[in-house]
């Protein structure tokens, strides 16, 4: 393929996955009329369906190729653990305050509502003050039921990093000794999995599917800006296809455990340019809407970021040697079933992050 043609495709994902990570739903009456989307069928939607294959693709392969950062100390670990606890407290407890579920959207109503609104609020208290912390995290596995009950499977499915959150800080807050050994080592795979999930389902409920609200945001917000770099053709239809594409792409690499941190480098660059852009407008309210709604995410981020995909649940552990990486090194890596890449050999410390 044409190496020009290759680097307008790429940055083209690049600027327009920027829109992918504004939560539309947040900023948008979801009774506003939905402009049509493509099909599945149609010539657009069959390119850019390409186009994150080829990212899940090229991540596979480049996998084992790419430098590996040597994992911080100890204090490090626990510091990023300690601003993933305190973030998601935050978060819970000010949208609790807003008088909604998760995320603004979700506003609680009747009884059942009413109790989920005290439930996450009583979260957010015990992840800020450190006290009760596995507590907490099953609070929020309930927490997650209920919201899925009230609002549907696809709502849960989209803040479905809140689960992963839940069993990290679960797995983390193990006493038994034994038990720990033996679920500590999943907890940042069961994150990185969810978190992918959970943006999945966002890619498809707010940009891909026909009922998506995603042209909506973006006509009301003007955040098409393929049109200020010279390119008329590439509407708001295409832009917001072209953004839930990257995103999905980016979850499918996450529950991979393939580039985890360049995926989620990616991520957490996408997501500044959201608030960015917000703040660019003049529009402080939604800037801020959007940064206490993503403090969960940021602070999975950050554990991503320092930790890699995680000790065990990566696909590339279970495909033959030399279809990801040649060398005596790859094949090392890959020695007794598992990776070694994210992780050094050392025991890691009771009551530390892993």
């Amino acid at each position: 393929m044409n190496t020009r043609l290759i680097f307008i495709v790429t940055g083209i994902a690049s600027l327009s996955g920027t829109a992918a990570f504004a939560h539309v739903r947040w900023f948008v009456d979801s009774s506003a009329d939905v402009p049509s989307n493509y099909g599945l069928a149609s010539p657009a939607f069959l390119f850019w369906g390409l186009v994150a294959a080829g990212l899940v693709l090229a991540s596979v392969w480049l996998d084992d190729k790419l430098p590996v950062p040597r994992i911080p100390g100890t204090k490090w670990r626990h510091d990023f653990m300690e601003i993933l606890r305190v973030f998601t407290g935050m978060s819970f407890l000010l949208t609790a305050y807003e008088g909604a579920l998760l995320a603004p959207h979700q506003v609680a109503d009747g009884p059942l509502g009413m109790a989920l609104l005290i439930l996450q609020a009583a979260i957010g208290i015990m992840l800020i003050a450190n006290r009760w912390v596995k507590y907490a995290a099953l609070s929020m596995l309930l927490l997650q039921v209920g919201v899925a009950y009230v609002f549907g499977i696809l709502a849960a499915l989209e803040y479905a990093i809140i689960v992963g959150i839940a069993f990290f800080l679960l797995f983390n807050a193990i006493e038994d000794e034994d038990l720990s050994n033996t679920m500590k080592p999943y907890s940042v795979d069961i994150m990185r999995i969810w978190t992918g999930i959970s943006l999945v389902a966002l890619a498809v409920g707010e940009k891909l599917a026909p009922s998506a609200l995603g042209q909506v945001f973006v006509a009301q917000y003007q955040w098409n800006f393929m049109n200020s770099f010279g390119i008329p053709l590439f509407d708001d239809r295409l832009f917001v296809l072209a953004a839930g594409m990257v995103e999905a792409a980016i979850g499918i690499v996450l529950i991979l455990g393939t580039t985890t941190r360049l995926a989620v480098f990616a991520l957490s660059v996408m997501m500044a340019l959201s608030n960015i852009v917000f703040i660019l407008q003049g529009n402080n309210e939604a800037a801020m809407v959007e940064f206490i709604g993503h403090m969960p995410i940021i602070g999975s981020a950050l554990v991503l970021l320092l930790l890699g995909y995680g000790r065990r649940l990566k696909i590339t552990d279970h495909l033959p040697v030399g279809l990801v990486a040649t060398g005596d090194d790859a094949a090392g890596l890959r020695d007794q079933g598992r990776t070694t890449r994210s992780y050094p050999q050392t025991h890691t410390p009771q009551g530390e992050t892993p």
